[in-house]
């Protein structure tokens, strides 16, 4: 299984908000293969992956996208990726 982890904001953020339903939703279809976590910014949780800006997600321990808008098709083809699909 692998972790799938959207990093946001501690205050309310347009974009992270977008970000966490988007790669929400793929992960509701890879159920059994991913697990979905949400971490907020500032947490000892975020620590091991350096972030510089929100939102951030990482796949695996790879960060993918980090203070930019996703697009759920790019999102999709890194965890698919990842997956070796």
């Amino acid at each position: 299984m692998i972790q799938v982890t959207v990093i946001k904001s501690q205050s309310k953020c347009y974009t992270c908000g977008e970000t966490e339903q988007i790669v929400g939703e793929i992960a509701k279809d890879y159920q059994g293969k991913v697990e979905f976590q949400v971490l907020v910014d500032g947490t000892p949780e975020t620590k091991k992956f350096g972030v510089v800006t929100t939102p951030v997600v990482a796949i695996g321990n790879k960060i993918y996208s980090m203070g930019k808008p996703v697009i759920k098709e790019k999102v999709l083809n890194w965890l698919k990726k990842e997956l070796g699909e």
